[in-house]
């Protein structure tokens, strides 16, 4: 038989969840979000909680280690509900993210996953922290889970695994409320007696998936010119003073043509070095295949020299994801917004991973706002499926 639970472990609330109530609950109702007046104030908030949530897991008994831990889990969690949402992704959050100012990391999809096999393998000494993650995942943390082919189902089954895992460890209560209850004998109509449950079970479960389906295009087809209409105002003009002429900084202009020259005669990127920055170009229908945000195989070593060639020059890089006006309306992508944004964030974690400078990157989606060429033929739309890789000067945002 297996070892019992310690006795903290084995009565009460998880400390771990406690502690992290308030979080827990702005986690659940984030990604619906369409906007937020002042996504500063948000952050300085959810920083003050994440001191608390601390605090109160410290004199609860948590283990500091487990403490810091879970910090990590709720950054990165929070930190992809906002990156999800229509003003996180066009915000500076990704600059200035929980994860990064918490933890100096930028992307902790790829960690909290391997914090969670490790804590799989002992579940009943990490019990806290794996009830936590199973939480976070039922939230819809997806992790890097959301930008693999098959991601869905794949998550879905290391959430069944985890659940098991607290089960076994926890041990399992009893199901009834009333063992003992003896009910009534009624009679079954034809219909009920050669039906099982189960179908009508299964029945109103497809009801429900084909109206949440349908919500969610409807919901993605009304934000669309909304999205257009706010990339539309651009910036507020301001108002120029007459200062006096101050000597020019001499800035180090990042230059990636001539480290990339072999692929560029090849074709497989277009780059241009202006005086504040040099933007690299690569056709989306090259990258990914079609509806995904996953890189093809063969690109791999070509993004390890982009990587390299970003690594010998200085400045912050910007990673934009644009697509064609053709509408795309499935469930991970509802919209020409969420593709461009994911397409751009699996280019993000690569550079970044490649680099080891996750700091230097941010990623945005700007589906067909900024075209090159006309979506009136195939192969206008060709040109503006794309992702532009864009290193900046030194002082220049």
């Amino acid at each position: 038989p297996a070892a019992p639970l310690a006795t903290g472990q084995a009565q009460g609330l998880n400390p771990l969840e406690s502690a992290a109530g308030p979080l827990l609950a702005l986690l659940a109702r984030l990604r619906s979000t369409i906007a937020h007046p002042a996504p500063a104030s948000l952050r300085a908030q959810l920083l003050a909680w994440l001191r608390q949530f601390e605090e109160r897991a410290e004199a609860a008994g948590v283990a500091r280690n487990d403490v810091l831990l879970g910090r990590y889990v709720l950054c990165t969690a929070l930190d992809e509900a906002v990156m999800s949402t229509p003003w996180g992704s066009t915000s500076e959050w990704g600059k200035q993210s929980l994860l990064i100012t918490v933890h100096n990391e930028a992307w902790g999809g790829e960690k909290v996953f391997q914090l969670l096999d490790h804590c799989l393998q002992s579940p009943r000494e990490r019990l806290y922290l794996l009830e936590l993650l199973y939480l976070c995942m039922c939230l819809g943390f997806e992790g890097r889970y959301r930008v693999m082919n098959n991601g869905r189902s794949e998550l879905e089954a290391l959430r069944e695994r985890t659940s098991a895992a607290i089960r076994s460890a926890r041990g399992e209560h009893e199901r009834e409320l009333s063992p003992h209850w003896r009910g009534l004998t009624l009679a079954r109509d034809r219909l009920t007696q050669f039906m099982p449950p189960w179908v009508g079970v299964a029945i109103g479960l497809a009801l429900l998936l084909l109206l949440l389906l349908v919500l969610r295009l409807k919901l993605a087809s009304d934000a669309e010119p909304v999205f257009k209409n706010i990339h539309a105002l651009g910036e507020i003009p301001v108002q120029s003073i007459d200062r006096p002429v101050a000597q020019p900084k001499l800035i180090e202009r990042p230059r990636l043509a001539g480290f990339l020259a072999d692929d560029i005669k090849a074709g497989k990127v277009a780059v241009e070095d202006a005086v504040d920055r040099s933007v690299v170009t690569i056709r989306g229908d090259e990258l990914f295949a079609s509806g995904s945000a996953t890189i093809v195989d063969d690109f791999q070593p070509l993004m390890l020299r982009i990587a390299d060639a970003i690594r010998k020059v200085k400045g912050d890089v910007r990673i934009t994801g644009h697509s064609d006006n053709r509408p795309i309306a499935t469930l991970r992508f509802p919209s020409n917004w969420a593709l461009s944004q994911a397409r751009a964030e699996q280019v993000l974690q690569i550079l970044a991973a490649k680099t080891g400078q996750p700091q230097r990157f941010t990623a945005e989606g700007r589906s067909d706002t900024e075209p090159l060429g006309s979506n009136a033929t195939a192969e206008g739309r060709a040109k503006n499926r794309r992702v532009e890789i864009t290193v900046l000067a030194e002082g220049v945002e």
